[in-house]
């Protein structure tokens, strides 16, 4: 058996949601930090990929593809930034739209794509352990390197909440229908037989 799937913007949301509720931490954090890359295509599709002369470089449809990377960071600073303050009354988040974006790309590739050879950052996951960046406590400065303490479940739920807001503000005006759709994905039925099931989803990420 076989079928077509969908997801739209909003049930990726609520999956990161179902996955807190269900202790699931890593599969939350992986989804939430996929927010800002759908959010930043959508708010700044402007935001595309130069060359180092100026030129706009293009793929093989002849478009110009998308700076995932300061989409992501400029959303998440100007949409997402808000709701990562460690108090109302605070100035700054937390964590910023750069630091967001290494993060997801340590966290999804293994750090393929940010290069942070001036910057010494160390992320630190875990539940229950507060939301800070260690300059404030002396005890875990070290030298030339900031530490990043993020809980978890505190951290998808604000991205989430963030998602949420704009969503709210722009979905009448933006088309997030090019991110609802990840379709054919293939399901095998119980009488499939092993070897052809264990072909199709292997073939599914070559």
């Amino acid at each position: 058996m076989q079928g077509d799937v969908s997801f739209t913007f909003l049930d990726r949301i609520e999956e990161v949601e179902l996955n807190i509720v269900d202790g699931r931490w890593q599969s939350a954090l992986a989804l939430a930090l996929t927010l800002p890359d759908i959010c930043g295509g959508i708010a700044f599709p402007e935001i595309v990929k130069h060359y180092r002369d100026g030129r706009v470089m293009l793929d093989r449809q002849k478009n110009p593809p998308r700076d995932v990377g300061t989409q992501y960071i400029r959303w998440f600073d100007e949409y997402a930034g808000d709701y990562f303050k460690l108090s109302q009354s605070g100035e700054k988040p937390y964590i910023c739209g750069e630091r967001c974006w290494q993060l997801r790309c340590e966290y999804l590739h293994q750090n393929k794509g940010f290069l942070n050879d001036e910057n010494n950052i160390r992320f630190h996951l875990g539940l229950n352990c507060g939301m800070s960046v260690c300059q404030l406590d002396s005890m875990n400065i070290q030298e030339n390197g900031n530490d990043i303490h993020i809980d978890i479940e505190q951290f998808c739920l604000r991205m989430c909440k963030a998602a949420k807001s704009y969503y709210g503000k722009v979905h009448l005006e933006k088309d997030f229908s090019l991110y609802n759709k990840y379709t054919s994905f293939g399901f095998c039925s119980g009488n499939t037989k092993k070897e052809s099931c264990f072909y199709y989803c292997t073939s599914l990420w070559q």
